[in-house]
């Protein structure tokens, strides 16, 4: 069994470099919002390199479920509470069109994508009562969805392998304008432009774009983005279907899949810790995989369990990522800040910046 090392493949390509000592565009970041900002920053007739302290996908994006839904991460019914219904209509939106334009962009990769809807469980009647609310606003809004009492189903939501799709668009980029291995350490003002450095190394740019989601308070701590800790497991193949979409509960706290060709992915139970997972510390506890590891069983998979994983996610307190520039930086931006749904959103973030640039 592997403890530490995530299900999902490093992605298969690499990409050797250093820093640059001049960009026009620097983007740091190599997860799915770095190749994301990479690929609208070409069609834009815009120079940019981006630089990856680890491999590409190292961080969340090769570390989480690989689901790609619509929405945040509470229920339709409790963002229109938050953010009012016109707003929680446009994020729904947004994300929609994110699904369907991100895989639109690596069409003709293969990138493990299937859209055969997802599942929100009601975890008790407080729940119940929440989705079956949004079943009624989502519907009068325009969504397409599906209330049994019991289950809200969204037809539209699809399901990816998270490091293949960062793979795909990295291929897009133009050569050697990613670059692994490049650790920044530090960023300020210079004169006009931006100067990175990474050690005694230095690079002078004109913009610097962070994609580096729940890190980024280790460039820049004046940003409110918390790290928290998400774990998960894998099961071997599974000769019966357990599991034929993918599918959420208790709030969006706990959720699994199971692959067709019949490995089990179960993630989360941080709810049963929330002063343990937060932080940087990407070891798996004993506490959460024995939940994970019980609702397995429950699901009915008798197989060798083979991977277990965590990885950090970035939080925000308004529950939205931070897209735009940072305070008392010029030239400085942010694309970050996911809480937990960067494949629903990162797309379509980047261009929004990119288009704001």
């Amino acid at each position: 069994m592997s403890t530490g090392t995530p299900f999902w493949p490093t992605p298969p390509d690499r990409y050797p470099g250093r820093l640059p000592e001049r960009a026009d565009v620097l983007v740091i970041g190599g997860g799915i919002t770095g190749v994301s900002l990479m690929h609208h920053l070409g069609r834009a007739g815009i120079d940019a390199v981006l630089v990856e302290r680890d491999n590409l996908a190292s961080g969340a994006s090769g570390r989480n479920a690989g689901f790609l839904l619509a929405g945040v991460a509470d229920c339709y019914a409790e963002a229109v509470r938050i953010f009012g219904r016109p707003r929680a209509r446009d994020i729904w939106t947004m994300t929609e069109e994110n699904h369907i334009e991100e895989i639109a962009a690596v069409r003709g990769h293969e990138i493990g994508y299937r859209r055969t809807g997802s599942i929100v469980l009601a975890s008790g009647p407080r729940e119940a009562e929440q989705l079956a609310e949004s079943a009624e606003l989502m519907t009068e809004d325009g969504f397409e969805c599906a209330w049994d009492g019991s289950r809200l189903t969204n037809p539209g939501d699809g399901e990816v392998t998270p490091s293949l799709l960062v793979a795909a668009f990295a291929r897009q980029a133009a050569p050697g304008s990613i670059r692994e291995g490049v650790a920044v350490t530090a960023i300020e003002k210079a004169n006009g432009d931006v100067l990175v450095h990474m050690g005694d190394e230095e690079c002078r740019a004109g913009c610097v774009i962070l994609a580096t989601n729940a890190y980024t308070p280790q460039l820049l701590p004046q940003v409110p983005i918390q790290p928290r800790r998400a774990q998960m497991l894998a099961s071997a193949h599974e000769a019966a279907r357990l599991c034929d979409q993918p599918t959420y509960s208790h709030f969006g706290y706990r959720y699994w899949r199971q692959l067709p060709t019949g490995e089990v992915l179960i993630g989360g139970w941080r709810d049963t810790a929330f002063e343990v997972e937060v932080g940087y510390d990407e070891r798996p506890t004993p506490e959460i995989q024995g939940h994970l590891e019980s609702h397995l069983r429950q699901l009915g998979a008798d197989r060798e369990i083979t991977h277990r994983w965590a990885g950090t996610m970035g939080f925000t307190e308004s529950g939205l990522p931070l897209i735009g520039p940072v305070d008392g930086l010029p030239n400085v931006y942010l694309c970050a800040g996911y809480n937990g749904h960067g494949m629903g959103f990162a797309f379509m973030g980047a261009k929004q910046l990119v288009d704001s640039l």
